[in-house]
């Protein structure tokens, strides 16, 4: 008996207290660590969305300075489109601050440069006049591609930007295009590009967007022949764009400066000595001389782009969210305060090449 008992106390184990702290230790440790997943998770949530509202901010800019640096290339003396100059500015509100993004319609040569339906002349002209020009015809054939794209009876091509013609006759089946005469002396070689000119409108498609232009991502900025239909019709190029601000310098649209003349200086508008952010015009029409659009030497692009989802913070509720205060866009537009969502605003100073020439 003496035996057994002192078998019994010389066994060890845990008591009910000890137990208890393990436990408490325990939730403390697995609760920590959850409340570090749930940070971790959410915070590479956040930066997912920050990282793809900087590429759809860059991604808008890049296509838009693209083409508004080349706006007017090879375009002709005639209306294309609802385009009655190479850039069409369209000011949200001309009596004063804007409350809503301005929008953009623009002259624009679209080409296609290599494949075996690039857009490049199959033939040499002669120096004799052109009235056909004769396209490549591997795959389905350039003038087939050109006609997806938007080329039609009427439309307007150039040939590397040296002759501009109205089509009068598109055949795809023997990839040939008939254009009034381009006079001579131009003599054109194999492989000379050929451009088709394009009026391709830039506007914001807001919230609730009826019509689901933004496929889902709105608000967002279109890019596109306004009012066309097929694949040159107006198209989401960035999502998460909410403001698009434009204004414009020039030379030559101020009658007291040098009598109206461009002299390659940009016009002081006021009047400071300088080139300076005053020197850009928003509010205008650009239809009355001498403000007129192929006055437009440098456009000032400014580009807000907002997350696609509210932010819900970092934290296990939504008090870590971060938000966006007021936003001064430019002297024209203010945006807001929101709670749910993170801004970037992108600006560019853009040059023009072909306006007024």
């Amino acid at each position: 008996m003496r035996r057994s008992m002192r078998s019994r106390s010389s066994e060890t184990g845990f008591t009910l207290i000890e137990l208890l702290v393990a436990m408490v230790v325990g939730s403390i440790i697995v609760g920590a660590a959850f409340a570090l997943l749930t940070t971790s998770q959410r915070a590479l949530k956040v930066n997912e969305q920050v990282v793809d509202m900087q590429q759809n901010v860059r991604m808008a800019m890049e296509l838009l300075s693209r083409d508004v640096k080349m706006a007017g290339f090879g375009a002709p003396n005639a209306t294309i489109g609802n385009c009655t100059s190479s850039i069409v500015p369209s000011d949200q509100n001309l009596a004063g601050a804007d409350t809503g993004s301005d929008s953009v319609q623009l002259l624009v040569p679209t080409t296609r440069a290599d494949g075996a339906n690039r857009w490049t002349l199959r033939n040499a002209t002669t120096a004799n006049g052109v009235t056909q020009i004769d396209l490549q015809t591997g795959g389905g054939g350039a003038v087939a591609d050109m006609v997806s794209s938007g080329l039609a009876v009427g439309s307007y091509i150039t040939i590397g930007g040296a002759a501009t013609a109205q089509v009068t006759s598109v055949n795809a089946g023997s990839n040939t295009i008939g254009v009034t005469m381009i006079p001579p002396p131009l003599w054109f070689q194999v492989e000379d590009p050929i451009y088709l000119l394009q009026c391709i409108r830039y506007q914001i498609v807001q919230l609730p967007d009826a019509g689901n232009l933004c496929l889902g991502g709105a608000p967002c900025l279109t890019r596109g022949v306004a009012g066309a239909a097929g694949p040159n019709a107006e198209a989401p190029i960035a999502q998460g764009v909410e403001d698009l601000q434009l204004a414009y310098a020039c030379d030559g649209c101020v009658a007291l400066i040098n009598s109206g003349i461009p002299d390659g200086i940009i016009d002081d508008q006021n009047a400071s000595n300088s080139f300076d952010q005053g020197d850009f015009i928003s509010n205008n029409t650009w239809a009355t001389a001498p403000l007129m659009p192929d006055k437009i030497q440098m456009v000032q692009i400014a580009i807000v782009a907002r997350q696609l989802q509210n932010d819900q913070g970092i934290g296990e509720s939504d008090k870590g969210a971060m938000g966006s205060g007021l936003l001064t866009v430019n002297a024209d537009r203010t945006l807001p305060a929101v709670q749910n969502y993170r801004r970037r605003i992108l600006m560019k100073t853009v040059e023009t090449r072909n306006v007024g020439l």
